[in-house]
């Protein structure tokens, strides 16, 4: 074999293995890109899961639920596409089943004065809303999804956060009411009545509203009846010799 052949036979050897090497690296480059892809959708489908959960089912709404539930189903398909398990498919039937046979409230007027019994749970029902909000505007940075319906959805999670904010203006007049007397618990709540004044603008809390009224007109009844008790009491003292 002559130098011309043993050249072009070397440079064929090492175009075949680079060749090989690039195609190793191709095919681990895929398979590194499978595996975060993978884990991507696996973490997108964690996340919007324990949204839905969170979320208070007092402001699930259809449309929360619709998309929430649609996002989760979309994400889950096309993890399937590439990877399925037994226990991701029995997740996937679970989930299937509990949307299903989820009850949407439709934020249903509360006919107590207050939605929550106390702060903890206000603040609970609070940061799980918070969540949600976080949740949506992560989702729009990525870009996945519109903006009409980041728009409705955010409103509605920003009306029911403000809603359960008024919960913690209604029990600190209760409170106050129980540390300070009626007459500071019944200015109290003239505040926290304005608060939720301002979200009535559906009518959906007129029940809750007309219990609060209820509320202060037993303070206002229970502060002047004390006042009137207290003012005999001073005139009886003033005619005693």
């Amino acid at each position: 074999m002559g130098q011309t052949q043993t050249a072009f036979l070397i440079l064929g050897i090492i175009v075949v293995l680079g060749f090989i090497a690039y195609t190793i690296q191709l095919i681990e480059e895929r398979k590194r890109a499978r595996k975060l892809l993978i884990m991507s959708l696996k973490s997108q489908i964690r996340n919007a899961l324990n949204i839905y959960k969170g979320t208070p089912d007092t402001f699930m709404t259809n449309e929360l639920h619709n998309f929430i539930s649609r996002f989760i189903l979309a994400k889950w398909k096309r993890l399937h596409d590439i990877y399925v398990t037994d226990d991701s498919q029995r997740s996937l039937n679970s989930f299937k089943e509990r949307i299903k046979n989820k009850k949407i409230f439709m934020q249903s007027p509360t006919a107590t004065v207050s939605i929550y019994q106390s702060e903890g749970q206000v603040h609970h029902a609070l940061g799980q809303l918070r969540a949600a909000k976080n949740w949506l505007a992560e989702l729009n940075r990525s870009r996945n999804i519109n903006e009409s319906d980041f728009n409705q959805l955010g409103w509605q999670l920003k009306d029911s956060f403000d809603r359960v904010a008024c919960d913690v203006q209604i029990l600190q007049a209760i409170q106050t009411g129980n540390d300070s007397g009626d007459k500071a618990g019944f200015y109290k709540f003239k505040i926290a009545l304005k608060a939720l004044k301002n979200l009535n603008q559906s009518e959906s809390l007129d029940s809750q509203i007309f219990e609060i009224h209820k509320h202060m007109e037993q303070l206002m009844r229970s502060f002047e009846e004390r006042e009137r008790a207290e003012e005999i009491a001073r005139q009886a003292l003033q005619k005693d010799p």
